[in-house]
């Protein structure tokens, strides 16, 4: 393959993944109307881990579930798939899935500030990007469609799906601290495989393989959705990406995201974001924006936002 096609390969494969992860939150938002989010967490980690494993190169050996590794691996499956996924899937309850893909939008900046806190400056650029971020987070989380701009009933699940984006932001810091010799498409396999071997046991013991048998032909569906693209594809395509055009490149890509999920919420559920939350989003992608200026170092840029 010539060095264009390969190019345009990767570049499709960028867009897919963010596109396929922020589209995947109106279909979570559909299954915990009929799975329990432990069986949704289960049955998307089986797959992930059915697929990342001959597909994903990671070339797993029985060295790397030491106990050095075993401990590490376990925080970070909690941090970034079992309970990440879970809570994410519980907040989906009580609010719109277009608030979750603006929140989760924030999660560069979340990291940029934890990096802060370890000792790292704050420049101006930076400062500003906070300030944006926190502003456009509180509209976003204090909108609903429909009731203006501040209205309460939404923000149980909005303040526990920001939880899970700060979550996610110690995984990516703890990745680079803890595993710096592997490829990411190793850690991503390793920790949904340990993921997998944690909550396979309750799932098993609650009966929770019974869920499946009422589930309707879109649950199904969207079982796939964010099975077989979200916890599998997206991420093999993600980590090739990162390998072929670098991680600052590729995440440029995460604006897609946020646009992805308003419209997959409007075609598959018929949600319509609030004009306020609208504006938040724009605000934390403009904080995300100028975390990027600033921040080129590896501390998160090629951190897939996890879904």
């Amino acid at each position: 393959m010539d060095t264009a096609k390969k190019n345009n390969w990767l570049y499709f494969q960028v867009v897919f993944a963010t596109v396929v992860w922020g589209g995947a939150y109106p279909f979570t938002k559909h299954l915990v109307t009929e799975l329990s989010p432990l069986s949704i967490i289960t049955f998307r980690a089986l797959v992930g881990v059915l697929l990342l494993v001959p597909l994903s190169g990671s070339k797993l050996k029985v060295s790397d579930f030491k106990p050095d590794y075993l401990w590490r691996l376990l925080i970070l499956s909690i941090l970034g798939v079992s309970a990440q996924q879970y809570l994410q899937a519980y907040a989906l309850e009580y609010t719109q899935a277009s608030h979750a893909g603006w929140l989760i939008a924030s999660t560069p900046i979340l990291v940029a500030g934890l990096m802060a806190v370890l000792g790292e400056r704050i420049g101006a650029f930076k400062m500003a990007a906070f300030l944006l971020g926190c502003s456009g987070t509180l509209l976003v989380v204090f909108s609903k469609a429909g009731t203006g701009a501040f209205s309460l009933p939404s923000t149980r699940g909005d303040l526990i799906f920001l939880s899970t984006c700060m979550a996610w932001a110690v995984y990516v810091i703890l990745t680079k601290k803890w595993l710096t010799s592997w490829p990411q498409a190793k850690v991503t396999t390793l920790t949904m495989l340990v993921a997998l071997a944690s909550v396979l046991p309750a799932w098993l013991l609650r009966g929770g393989a019974s869920e499946f048998a009422a589930l309707s032909p879109r649950g199904w569906a969207s079982l796939a959705y964010v099975s077989v693209l979200s916890s599998a594809l997206a991420y093999l395509f993600w980590n090739n990406s990162v390998e072929g055009l670098g991680p600052v490149k590729s995440s440029y890509f995460i604006y897609l995201e946020p646009f992805s999920t308003l419209l997959s919420a409007y075609l598959f559920i018929g949600e319509k974001a609030a004009p306020s939350a609208f504006a938040g989003g724009v605000l934390i992608l403009a904080g995300v924006y100028l975390v990027g200026r600033k921040e080129r170092g590896p501390n998160f840029k090629g951190a897939a936002i996890n879904v």
